[in-house]
């Protein structure tokens, strides 16, 4: 099934890597009749699988689907009192929602900052286990509120970021995933105002945590070593923000292309694993990144 145009640009930016056709086609064969995505065939919908569908989508230039039942779908998400079940949830319908022109059926913004802590977060500042990032809540309620226009004072919210920064120029906590807290942490930034591209020691920590062999991390031993996709997405895209490209572009494809399943998409991990709409995501908006 020729889903995307093989003469298009899109598929032939893509196609020494991947084939665009083979991850649309994971994409729509697991939409169900509410409209909603799930990464798992024959399972419930969820607001974090539509959202990143419809990202992956938008990358290879299709159109989705079932879009009014889908938009019904996400809705339904909302409580009668206007929340969600988590700032997540909130995200990914709002902003799945936007990309089609539409809202939810209640104001975001009340639930969103309910959920400001004392210290200017809008979670807490442990680490839990399937958590990247201490800065990840945050970043997504400051995405909800900019996507509704809101123009809260929020200086709280930018001194917690500015504390989370480390002397190396990083932010987060090492129990966390770093590479991702620092992509948080400047997107957040930038929400805020700030000019993200004047942090000239944190873009000389990411240039330290850039592998030769395309990745991120702190060493990088031989192929059989575990490396996670979303550290390279992050890396990627905290590069992004700070308006630099990678120093590896080749040889980043190379390796985001050995995250890919038979099925069509992509793995958290380089060694094995399923294919998650999340790793597809995170795969293919690197690679966008870095081709652009």
């Amino acid at each position: 099934m020729e889903l995307v145009d093989l003469s298009s640009s899109i598929a032939l930016r893509f196609g020494k890597w991947v084939s665009v056709n083979d991850v649309a086609e994971y994409i729509l064969l697991r939409q169900n009749d509410d409209g909603g995505y799930t990464f798992a065939q024959w399972t419930d919908s969820s607001a974090q699988d539509t959202f990143f569908a419809v990202e992956v989508l938008k990358i290879l230039g299709v159109q989705p689907r079932k879009v009014r039942e889908m938009a019904g779908f996400l809705k339904r998400l909302q409580h009668p009192d206007g929340s969600f079940d988590s700032v997540r949830v909130a995200y990914y319908v709002v902003k799945t929602l936007a990309g089609f022109g539409e809202n939810p059926s209640l104001p975001v913004v009340d639930y969103i900052l309910f959920l400001k802590r004392e210290h200017g977060g809008f979670s807490g500042l442990e680490a839990f286990w399937d958590v990247p990032s201490e800065i990840e809540d945050t970043y997504l309620a400051l995405e909800v509120l900019r996507e509704a226009c809101n123009e809260s004072k929020l200086e709280s919210t930018a001194e917690l970021i500015l504390k989370s920064q480390n002397k190396d120029g990083s932010f987060g906590k090492t129990n966390y995933s770093r590479i991702a807290s620092t992509y948080y942490a400047l997107a957040s930034l930038k929400i805020l105002g700030y000019n993200v591209e004047n942090f000239k020691e944190t873009l000389k920590w990411l240039r330290g945590m850039e592998l030769p062999q395309g990745g991120f991390g702190e060493i990088y031993v031989n192929p059989e070593q575990y490396i996670g996709i979303e550290d390279v997405y992050f890396g990627v895209k905290a590069l992004e923000i700070l308006n630099e490209s990678l120093t590896h572009p080749k040889e980043a494809l190379d390796l985001i292309s050995q995250f890919r399943n038979n099925n069509g998409g992509f793995r958290r991990s380089n060694v094995l694993g399923i294919s998650t709409f999340e790793a597809t995501y995170q795969a293919m908006a690197a690679m966008e990144s870095i081709l652009t």
